[in-house]
């Protein structure tokens, strides 16, 4: 009884080849598809290498002027510094100046007015 029956799903030969065309048309264009996206993967890929290089340019850049910037602060400390020096050294040579004015006055001229 099996070797009698008949596939009943047997297609005609021109279905099949049209089938077959169509398939591989599919797969033409499934590859064009892959291929651009491939392409455009590997384009952002390279974008992002790109960024990349330019982040860490830019971190060592940011780095040469925080040291740069903390060198400058140090050296504004130091000239503050020295400046309250230099006005504390003012402050006491008017003060000297003053004093000793007015010690030659008393001893060489004896204003009355100074009464000491």
């Amino acid at each position: 009884m099996s070797a009698s029956r008949k596939p009943r799903n047997r297609r005609k030969p021109s279905s099949a080849a049209d089938d077959a065309r169509s398939v591989t048309k599919s797969l033409f264009r499934t590859q064009a598809l892959l291929q651009q996206e491939l392409e455009r993967v590997s384009h952002v890929s390279n974008a992002i290498n790109e960024d990349g290089n330019m982040l860490s340019k830019t971190k060592s850049h940011q780095h040469e002027m925080n040291d740069t910037t903390k060198g400058a602060n140090t050296a504004l400390r130091n000239l503050k510094i020295q400046q309250q020096k230099e006005k504390i050294v003012l402050i006491l040579s008017f003060a000297f100046f003053f004093a000793t004015a007015l010690f030659v006055l008393w001893t060489r001229v004896r204003i009355p007015f100074l009464l000491w």
